[in-house]
């Protein structure tokens, strides 16, 4: 499931993007609320209490740089993996981004395979990056099939990371990676809460799929 789930949430979301192309962000919006609510829930209740419990002293440190590089990597990507999308069209590949969001998928990936949890959580989150990928890919001019093996390689991140993972040394795993990997998705599910009311208007659909988020992170 470590491997299967997170690429074809990449799909789904890609070929929503590739079929439908939606003319409205308003359902991908609200995706991400709730998505962006629940991975913060999964990270509050269940992987820092797990981190703090591994009693190393620089848990706390990891996860700060986990969210530098966090803030690193959006300097690259420009805020896709929080649902932005800004790359006008143009014959150039988004190589640069493309390379900095499979990075970001393969670091997420790596913790996936022993974390049932924060699996569901990353894989929901990959639908409304799927078709923000997708549809970035289908502003530019390149051939079909090179969007096409961008996306399989971008959807592949996560289940390699997730491979690799499980062979990585349980207490090196929960002592260093696993905070420095809370760190980024404390950074990426904490950007998406703080831009999901525009202009700072209160929006209830958008409160509404915050709270089920969080609800259903603590049911779980």
């Amino acid at each position: 499931m470590a491997y299967l789930l997170p690429f074809l949430a990449v799909f789904i979301g890609s070929s929503i993007a590739f079929f439908v192309q939606p003319k409205t962000a308003k359902g991908m919006k609200l995706l991400l609320a709730f998505s962006g609510a629940f991975l913060l829930g999964v990270l509050i209740l269940e992987m820092l209490p797990q981190v703090y419990q591994s009693q190393d002293h620089y848990a706390g440190i990891w996860i700060l740089v986990g969210i530098l590089f966090q803030n690193l990597l959006e300097f690259f990507s420009k805020g896709a993996e929080h649902g932005h999308a800004h790359h006008g069209q143009t014959k150039q590949f988004p190589s640069v981004l493309l390379i900095s969001l499979c990075t970001h998928a393969f670091l997420e990936g790596l913790p996936l395979a022993s974390q049932p949890t924060l699996l569901l959580a990353v894989s929901i989150h990959k639908i409304p990056i799927g078709l923000v990928v997708g549809l970035l890919l289908l502003q530019t001019k390149v051939p079909l099939y090179i969007k096409i093996i961008a996306l399989i390689t971008f959807a592949l991140m996560s289940p390699l990371g997730s491979y690799l993972g499980g062979y990585i040394d349980s207490p090196a795993m929960i002592s260093q990676i696993e905070p420095f990997i809370v760190g980024i998705l404390f950074h990426i599910s904490t950007t998406i809460l703080f831009e999901s009311s525009e202009g700072h208007n209160f929006n209830l659909q958008k409160f509404l799929s915050i709270v089920l988020g969080i609800a259903v992170a603590a049911l779980i």
